[in-house]
């Protein structure tokens, strides 16, 4: 990272205001800016789907909230390109690349431990908001309420386990290093799930769809390295788009899987829970869309003005993607008690309702996000402390077990919700991050 005129860092700077956009165009000079681009813009995607697609209405027994997809099937088809997610796990994966590439000699575990206390320090912070969001409405008998922050409010962080599992594969990965072991690599992951789907789809082994979480989602990835490690050219990249989008095509047409790349209400077959090769085979053409577009995100991003935005969102990226459901809740909530109902018969009124409202959403967030993200960005005491750097390889292997535990448990409990069993996988994740952090505790002097 280049350094301001004045020979300050943006993390040395005493100065707690933000800087000039000119200021943080010179201070990040050498970032990989289309990772930062396309991270924050899945995010920002992700938002405005949720809003666009959450459907409520109101009778005697209180509020019921349903999906725009199930009631108008024919939009679909939208999720294929509003199904972007995948690209914050290519973003998470080229950044991760560029940073083994400073630092080759890092211990797995440790590596993986060091990019946890940034990723779950927001989480901690946001889990303690849902528990006591849940002993307030049990303590005044709202138990609807209570089961819907059970399972909504935890629901999203199924994202966040994937997302840790992808990471610790990462490693083995950089090890990719020509065009050819990156086809070989991409072939496995998605063959391997297409003989996944097979048995769960067609042997009826239901059990075996929990390993595609990794399959999918480490697709991405892979495509992460590939692109900053430069393997894969603009030609190639929209070929094997166009190729694997032929493919998905062809899967919807004659085989099981429905044309939502989102879970819909009445769904036979989810593509995201657990994920499938449709979903696999999206996330190659988009990942390989955006290897192709490298050039044009390149040239947007490098406006400083467009560039400062960017910045500041991915300093509050966690707390834009944990928070904007609670605020989305809110908007909506207050839309209800103003007769600005999303149960509405008029088409024109409900597009005009839900556009308002998701405009309304994404402009809240940048206040929130203003407003939280010190506590993404602020080290907690014991949490951040310093981690070993005579880590042997068992301790170094023990906080790699641990944070995977984390993975599975946070992908089980936002499977299961805050009840009965799921807080017992909510109690195994906490336990795995504390277990991984004491073990890479340095020694006293």
């Amino acid at each position: 990272m280049r350094t301001h005129p004045g020979g300050r860092t943006p993390d040395s700077s005493p100065r707690r205001s933000l800087p000039t956009a000119a200021d943080l165009d010179v201070l990040t000079g050498s970032r990989d800016r289309v990772v930062d681009v396309l991270r924050l813009a899945s995010l920002v995607v992700v938002v405005a789907g949720h809003s666009l697609m959450l459907t409520v209405s109101a009778d005697d027994d209180g509020l019921h909230l349903g999906n725009l997809l199930a009631d108008v099937p024919i939009m679909q088809g939208a999720t294929w390109l509003l199904q972007i997610l995948p690209l914050f796990f290519f973003a998470g994966a080229a950044a991760a690349t560029h940073g083994l590439r400073s630092r080759p000699s890092t211990s797995t575990g440790h590596w993986l431990l060091a990019r946890a206390q940034r990723l779950l320090r927001p989480v901690f912070w946001y889990l303690l908001a849902v528990v006591a969001a849940l002993l307030v409405t049990g303590a005044m008998g709202w138990s609807t309420a209570a089961d819907v922050i059970a399972h909504l409010g935890v629901q999203l962080l199924w994202f966040l386990g994937a997302y840790l599992l992808v990471l610790a594969v990462v490693p083995l990965l950089h090890h990719i290093s020509t065009p050819r072991q990156l086809a070989v690599a991409i072939g496995v992951a998605w063959g391997t799930t297409a003989v996944i789907d097979v048995l769960r789809l067609a042997a009826g082994i239901t059990s075996v769809g929990i390993l595609s979480f990794l399959t999918v989602w480490t697709l991405p990835a892979i495509l992460g390295v590939g692109y900053a490690k430069r393997l894969v050219t603009s030609a190639q990249a929209v070929c094997g788009a166009l190729v694997f989008l032929a493919v998905d095509l062809l899967l919807v047409q004659v085989g099981p899987y429905e044309v939502s790349l989102v879970t819909v209400p009445g769904q036979q077959l989810s593509n995201m829970n657990p994920p499938s090769l449709l979903l696999a085979g999206h996330t190659i053409v988009l990942c390989a869309a955006a290897i192709a577009l490298r050039g044009p995100l390149s040239a947007v991003a490098n406006r400083p003005r467009i560039w400062w935005w960017v910045v500041v969102g991915n300093r509050g990226a966690m707390t834009l993607y944990l928070w904007h459901l609670p605020v989305l809740a809110l908007v909506i909530g207050a839309g209800e008690l103003v007769g600005l109902t999303r149960d509405q018969t008029n088409p024109a009124a409900f597009v005009a309702v839900v556009g308002t409202q998701t405009v309304l959403v994404l402009a809240l967030m940048v206040p929130v996000v203003a407003l939280l993200s010190g506590r993404e960005n602020d080290p907690l005491p014991w949490w951040d402390a310093p981690l070993r750097r005579d880590a042997g390889p068992i301790r170094d292997r023990a906080v790699l077990l641990g944070l995977i535990g984390v993975g599975i448990a946070t992908l089980m409990m936002a499977r299961t919700g805050l009840a009965d069993e799921g807080l017992v996988w909510a109690a195994l994740a906490v336990g795995g991050a504390i277990v991984a952090r004491a073990i890479a505790l340095p020694r006293r002097a």
